[in-house]
């Protein structure tokens, strides 16, 4: 009688765990890892660049998904500004930078899902660190506006600190198509964001990503 009850736990613990194993192979996967890397327009100047981001996603209901990301961007112009000195031409172009790294959270939901294909719109809050070099004002000085030298003198008028910490906002729509025998996804994200600071940055990025 032990020796049956014994075979009958067993074959229960074995028809168990191949039910477990048959479950999680054919569930669909609520996780994602994904990276992404894309062009962006800084707002303060219009100054062209690039942004990227790492994040993480979980599905916690039906169309729904919280996610999170780390990610930066570094924007770049410069004010043209060549003469001649003492025979030789000079670029004397005013250069600027302005890059930032930043926290995102947002909630996802799913507007469509269909099969491999994914379109999901995002909101949420950000939280950014931002250095920049771009001056509040400047003005040039030719000789013969009576500086009294040969060549061009620049004025610069700084009023805003060169380094700030804010809060914000970012909204994204994002597309993603999912090869399915490796739950990789591949897709494409528009988005923009705002925040304390008056700094308002567009962006269209290339993503890559792991599901799980």
């Amino acid at each position: 009688m032990q020796n049956h009850l014994m075979k009958y736990i067993f074959m229960l613990c074995l028809i168990s765990i191949a039910s477990f194993t048959f479950c999680q192979k054919n569930s669909p996967p609520n996780q994602q890892i994904s990276v992404a890397i894309g062009t962006s327009k800084h707002g303060s100047g219009d100054l062209p660049g690039i942004v990227f981001n790492t994040s993480y996603s979980k599905k916690f209901k039906k169309n729904l998904s919280w996610i999170v990301g780390i990610g930066g961007s570094i924007h770049d112009g410069q004010q043209p500004l060549y003469y001649t000195f003492r025979g030789n031409e000079v670029d004397g172009s005013i250069r600027f930078t302005t890059a930032g790294f930043q926290l995102n959270g947002y909630l996802g939901y799913d507007l469509l899902k269909a099969g491999k294909h994914q379109f999901q719109l995002r909101l949420g809050p950000l939280l950014r660190y931002q250095s920049s070099s771009n001056t509040d004002g400047f003005g040039i000085y030719y000789p013969a506006a009576g500086s009294g030298l040969p060549f061009p003198v620049v004025e610069f008028n700084n009023r805003t600190p060169q380094r700030t910490y804010t809060a914000g906002g970012s909204a994204q729509a994002g597309y993603n198509y999912t090869i399915s025998k490796i739950n990789l996804s591949i897709g494409l994200d528009a988005g923009l964001q705002t925040d304390s600071n008056g700094d308002t940055i567009t962006q269209l990025s290339l993503s890559l990503g792991k599901r799980f």
